[in-house]
């Protein structure tokens, strides 16, 4: 029998998602290991509402396939796979070979779908999720929409920052900032249950609709916590020990991540005297950049490079080793690893960007540096490296913060969430009659 038997269910859970995963087989597919988790999980919620599990995603090509990051599934874990588009896929390709197929794969797919999980289509090139929204709404399925990041300020970064040139800044802020602006708005409204990360989402698009929720999408499970007994040894070894601050990244080495600023404040730090250490965990496409820079700063000493490891206890009994995790993007973000590093007992220091803001501000172990100032941050490491009371009370903040939001408590919150008002009687979603002007 096949995990997560479905019984007498019938009807699909359809998650559409932009990460890119790896086909295997006809019956296996490869996907970022933390997020495989998260995907049987899902599946063994509502194995008894649905008949089966069916993902769309991009699917990755073979030189981005890296099996030591990612997860295998299979037949077994009852998830089928449905292959949108190749993930480095031209916009003339995809209109003109892709585009017609995959809106019927996908109304095939929806025709069947009990619910629809879905969310903002940020590449409007390539709008997958987009047309998922669009046939969902239009055959009348019930939708859940999510959205992981605020955007609304990212396009005044990235041209603050110099990432972007004028005609960047112009293209975003005059089409892809109102197009993204209009997704929300409309999408929020035809949906029957929609999630936005942050209180600011919340506020500005679902104006108190009780179907909008503000949620953490957190990866780790409850036995992956610090127990108590492992939570007073490692403060008893911070009572104890000497020497520099071990501070950590992990994950991605993409650009907008800012690790260059991380290492800028560690030859800031280092220069005044302060003892800090970094050590990079991870690949992507900045790593070579990055080695030159901390190279030509003569910091080889005070910056080391690991590669990327597994998600679960290979990438958790290697954090134990520091005391604190780093988050510097230069844009919005929302990286999982924030509150992975608190459920092992590090607390997060970061750029004074909304997610991490509200993260400290709803109990979560995590100091803030102005963005985006490099030296803001060595300031930051500077005193939680002298301050060793200060990281040990941070210590025991980001264990208790990560107890109360694991994955299985947002689980079955969502669950809640989705019997309340997905699943139900009505034949499909009800358009939300907007506040205000449309009204």
């Amino acid at each position: 029998m096949v995990k997560g038997d479905t019984g007498g269910a019938t009807g699909s859970y359809l998650l559409a998602v932009q990460t890119p995963v790896y086909r295997l087989s006809d019956t296996s597919f490869a996907i970022e290991s933390a997020f495989s988790h998260h995907l049987k999980e899902l599946r063994e919620q509502f194995a008894g509402r649905v008949s089966k599990f069916v993902i769309i995603a991009p699917e990755m090509s073979a030189d981005r396939y890296r099996p030591d990051t990612m997860a295998t599934i299979d037949a077994e874990d009852g998830i089928t796979l449905v292959p949108a588009h190749p993930d480095d896929v031209s916009v003339k390709a995809f209109w003109t070979q892709h585009a017609a197929r995959m809106w019927r794969e996908v109304n095939a797919c929806i025709a069947d779908a009990r619910v629809v999980h879905s969310g903002l289509a940020s590449d409007l090139w390539r709008p997958t999720m987009m047309i998922v929204n669009l046939a969902a709404w239009r055959r009348r399925k019930p939708l859940m929409f999510i959205i992981d990041i605020d955007f609304r300020n990212n396009t005044r970064r990235l041209r603050k920052m110099r990432v972007w040139g004028l005609k960047s800044y112009l293209t975003n802020r005059l089409f892809h900032d109102p197009v993204r602006w209009l997704q929300v708005f409309f999408t929020v409204r035809i949906s029957r249950l929609a999630l936005l990360k942050g209180p600011g989402l919340v506020r500005d698009f679902g104006a108190g609709k009780p179907h909008v929720k503000n949620f953490l999408d957190t990866a780790f499970s409850a036995e992956q916590v610090l127990t108590a007994d492992e939570l007073d040894a490692r403060v008893a070894r911070l009572e104890n020990e000497s020497g520099p601050l071990q501070l950590v990244y992990f994950g991605r080495l993409v650009p907008y991540k800012g690790l260059h600023l991380a290492i800028d404040a560690i030859k800031i730090a280092t220069a005044k005297g302060d003892d800090v250490r970094l050590t990079i965990i991870g690949e992507g496409p900045c790593l070579l950049d990055l080695r030159r820079q901390v190279r030509d700063a003569r910091l080889s000493g005070s910056v080391t490079f690991l590669p990327a490891v597994p998600y679960g206890k290979p990438l958790f009994d290697l954090l134990s080793h520091y005391h604190a995790s780093i988050a510097c993007p230069l844009m919005e973000d929302t990286p999982r690893a924030t509150i992975d590093s608190m459920a092992r007992g590090l607390p997060v220091l970061a750029f004074d960007l909304d997610y991490f803001k509200g993260l400290s501000e709803i109990g979560g172990a995590v100091t803030t540096a102005q963005w985006p100032d490099a030296g803001k941050l060595a300031e930051t490491f500077a005193r939680m490296s002298v301050d060793r009371p200060e990281l040990i009370a941070q210590t025991r903040r980001a264990v208790d913060f990560a107890r109360a939001n694991t994955q299985q408590i947002w689980l079955e919150r969502r669950r809640a969430w989705v019997e309340e008002y997905l699943f139900d009687e009505e034949p499909g979603p009800v358009l939300h009659k907007p506040e205000g002007a449309f009204a």
